[in-house]
């Protein structure tokens, strides 16, 4: 199977996994993207192991198996975008409602930066 099949398969389970955001069982997911069950086994563990979804054991019809649930989200930002240079946007501490294009506090802060590049 060549890389680009594998990727086509994994984007293929995950958008069916997340179009069940309560939950499906494997058992039903490689029926639903036409893969055996262990074509679709290797799939759920690239895709777990990329933090993509989340496998937790569950019982169908007497049956062992396990509920797909995509990944819930990270909490994790990077702050790098709050930043330019070494220097943080004030717009993160401002609590005023204001028109970005006419925000005084970021056309200072612009302004600053633009003339510490000049120096």
């Amino acid at each position: 199977m060549t890389k680009e099949t594998e990727q086509e398969q994994n984007e293929l389970a995950l958008k069916c996994i997340r179009s069940y955001p309560e939950g499906i069982a494997q058992s039903d997911l490689w029926k639903e993207i036409d893969v055996d069950s262990r074509t679709c086994s290797r799939i759920l563990k690239r895709l777990e192991t990329d933090g993509l979804i989340e496998r937790f054991e569950y019982k169908k019809d007497k049956t062992r198996t396990y509920l797909i649930k995509p990944a819930k989200k990270s909490a994790v930002f990077d702050v790098s975008l709050l930043m330019a240079g070494d220097k943080i946007i004030p717009c993160v501490a401002c609590d005023e409602e204001c028109d970005v294009s006419k925000c005084p506090m970021l056309e200072d802060w612009v302004y600053e930066l633009v003339f510490s590049e000049m120096e």
